[in-house]
């Protein structure tokens, strides 16, 4: 299931210089610094915390968001489950973003929340 409605890619003018992930690789892991947050193009990623698999983002949806806007260490690993295009976005690029498509900035909210709702589901199992 995608967090992020797929016309959060309708934001994105091609300026971003996609990146090409192959299946399998590693795109950030748990841990890590993070200064870039990505709009999945192409492709699935799957994140996972401590190795259990948290979710899955399409085209449209996004990762990374929570380290480019804190400035804070990766919370999860991201990994390409399949052969990905992925428009990076560092933190000048993605107040550019906001600035120009306020939509943007309440399409990322939505997916934040929507993560915080899962995590409290999750945590109430436990």
């Amino acid at each position: 299931m995608s967090y992020a409605p797929i016309d959060i890619l309708k934001f994105l003018d091609g300026s971003s210089g996609f990146v090409r992930v192959p299946s399998g690789k590693i795109i950030f892991r748990e841990g890590e610094a993070g200064d870039k947050m990505y709009v999945i193009v192409e492709g699935e990623v799957h994140l996972s915390i401590n190795g259990q698999q948290l979710a899955v983002e399409y085209p449209g949806g996004i990762v990374g968001e929570m380290s480019l806007i804190e400035a804070t260490d990766r919370s999860a690993t991201a990994s390409a489950q399949t052969d990905c295009v992925l428009a990076p976005l560092d933190l000048r690029a993605f107040k550019s973003l906001v600035a120009r498509e306020p939509q943007f900035a309440i399409q990322v909210m939505q997916v934040l929340s929507r993560r915080l709702r899962l995590a409290n589901e999750i945590l109430t199992l436990y």
